[in-house]
Parts: structure tokens; C-alpha cells; sequence
């Protein structure tokens, strides 16, 4: 059984992946409300939340989680983003396959969501080349920035869909 906010040390290729923290938010560009949330969900053991770093002294430059664990269901959702200045670098790739790996074998779960504005080209083809498949859309499902509705697409990757990994 998973303990509260006890996401582990992670390695992914040239980045290590750490357990966030209360410092790391506002270096990420978070917004209080949004840390508070954040880490009060890895605290109820809802999520599990890692920084990415280039090593476990430097200073991160994205995040990513499985929010929502429901682990009688084995599910949750797969989140988080890479600053401007270190996107299109496959960063947030090598951390998804590693977060994928760890939810998959290790915490056993079945099934992991994702959920992305229609407008971010750069996550849908993220999602893509991780195996996850598109279920539809959610017409209005949220506020964006200027208070108007926004569609949100809804994807998934099953534990038994195929390896994300290239051949």
C-alpha cells in the first residue's frame, strides 16, 4: 500500500525525478492555491509528485504526477508540464515512460488518464507516441483564463496496451 506523499526517487535517462516539494513551487511558476492543492493531494496520499531535475542538487524545471490514485480501481491521471526554456528536449517523454513504468510494475494500477486542453498540439502528440488513446471530449468542462468554458480531451493508456517504447 502506498504511504502518503511518499513518491519515490526516480531515474529517467539524464534526469532525476524527485519527490516535489513546497520550495520547488514557486521556481516552477506555480501559483500558490495551485502548490497548496498540489501537495495537499501527495499529503492524503491522493497523488504522487516528482520534480524533474538534471540531478537531485539542481534545481527542477518541471514536474509530473499520477493525481487522483484511486487504488481500489487501480487508476489515476497522468499530469504536469516542463518550463518554457527546457520544452521540446524529450524531457517530459523520459520522465513520462519512467512515472508509466513505476505505475504500471510497481504500483500495479490498470489504467492511467490524461486530460489536455484541445489546443496543445505538443501534449496530444506527447500522449500519442506513450500509447495512449483518445476517448473524447468534455465540451465545457472548465473555465479557462478568461472565465469562457473550454473543452478538455480525454486520453488513456491501459496496463496492457503495448510498450511505449520505440523498437
Amino acid at each position: 500500500m502506498m504511504q502518503p506523499g511518499a513518491a519515490p526517487l526516480l531515474k529517467a535517462d539524464n534526469l532525476v525525478l524527485r519527490p516535489l516539494a513546497a520550495r520547488d513551487a514557486g521556481a516552477l511558476g506555480l501559483e500558490p492555491a495551485v502548490a497548496e492543492a498540489l501537495l495537499a493531494e501527495a499529503q492524503q496520499g491522493a497523488s504522487l509528485l516528482w520534480l524533474l531535475a538534471p540531478n537531485p542538487r539542481q534545481p527542477g524545471f518541471g514536474w509530473i504526477g499520477l493525481r487522483g490514485i484511486a487504488a481500489p480501481h487501480r487508476r489515476a491521471a497522468l499530469d504536469g508540464l516542463v518550463l518554457p526554456a527546457q520544452r521540446r528536449q524529450g524531457h517530459m517523454l523520459a520522465a513520462a515512460r519512467r512515472v508509466l513504468d513505476y505505475a504500471f510494475q510497481d504500483l500495479r494500477l490498470h489504467r492511467i488518464g490524461a486530460r489536455l486542453d484541445p489546443e496543445n498540439a505538443a501534449g496530444q502528440a506527447l500522449l500519442t507516441r506513450l500509447d495512449f488513446s483518445p476517448e473524447g471530449r468534455l465540451r465545457g468542462y472548465r473555465s479557462g483564463p478568461d472565465g469562457q468554458p473550454r473543452d478538455v480531451l480525454l486520453f488513456s493508456r491501459l496496463a496492457g496496451d503495448a510498450d511505449c517504447r520505440p523498437s
